[in-house]
């Protein structure tokens, strides 16, 4: 689980610099096409102009990157049972949509009234997107936040179709940044795990710490330190 937090965590901050150079390079034109018009007559013409359509194709690729870290995580989970295709769709889909209505939706209904400030008070581009930047969620964590949603929900899921007698255990890094939350999970999980309800009994469901957490409940192989499981605090 570290080795994916890591790949995840890029993935995350690659989102967050696209949808900076989109927001940069849409107020550019936008700020050009208005350039000279009075707040009035600015605001007529950028009411024409369908914000979140081209927000969502400027940042395509980045929502595909995402796609593909969820392959990976995925491709990275150990379990012994599956879900079906279209369950999964559907959780990548639900997952996508809050990604979508933190940054797109919120980028583009904050974007307009900013360009008309921003030529009412004479900013430059640079002020406006830096304003903007401020008026909606961090990306980096919508996203971060997004990929655990997409891991809670699927331990869930996996959780329900297993045997009850199948064993859980806490696994991800373990260093400096690791939340005493967290260290009181996998303390409390063991190097033998434990079973869903032991799990359900103690915290009421089998979610990692969501903002941020690099760590999640994965069914128990036979190798649990090969899983990610760490008995020791490390810094690598």
């Amino acid at each position: 689980m570290a080795d994916i937090s890591d790949l995840l965590e890029d993935i995350a901050v690659e989102f967050a610099d696209k949808v900076d150079l989109a927001t940069s390079e849409l107020v550019q034109y936008l700020t050009e096409l208005v350039k000279g018009k009075k707040s009035a007559e600015a605001l007529e013409i950028l009411s024409g102009i369908n914000l979140e359509v081209a927000l969502e194709l400027k940042l395509a690729k980045a929502f595909t990157a995402y796609e593909a870290g969820i392959v990976e995580f995925l491709r990275n989970t150990y379990t012994t049972t599956t879900l079906p295709e279209n369950t999964i769709r559907l959780l990548l889909k639900s997952t996508k949509n809050n990604i979508s209505a933190n940054v797109t939706k919120h980028l583009s209904s904050v974007t307009m009234q900013n360009i008309i400030d921003g030529i009412a008070t004479n900013k430059t581009v640079a002020e406006t997107v830096a304003t903007i930047s401020q008026q909606i969620p961090n990306p980096n964590l919508v996203v971060n936040t997004a990929y655990n949603q997409f891991s809670n929900s699927l331990t869930t899921m996996l959780a329900e179709e297993l045997p009850a007698n199948t064993r859980w255990v806490y696994i991800g890094a373990f260093d400096s940044k690791t939340r005493q939350e967290c260290r009181d999970k996998i303390a409390f999980s063991g190097t033998s795990g434990k079973t869903r309800k032991q799990i359900l009994n103690r915290y009421g469901d089998m979610n990692n710490e969501l903002y941020r957490c690099r760590h999640q409940w994965e069914q128990r192989s036979s190798s649990p330190e090969d899983q990610g499981y760490r008995t020791e605090e490390y810094t690598g």
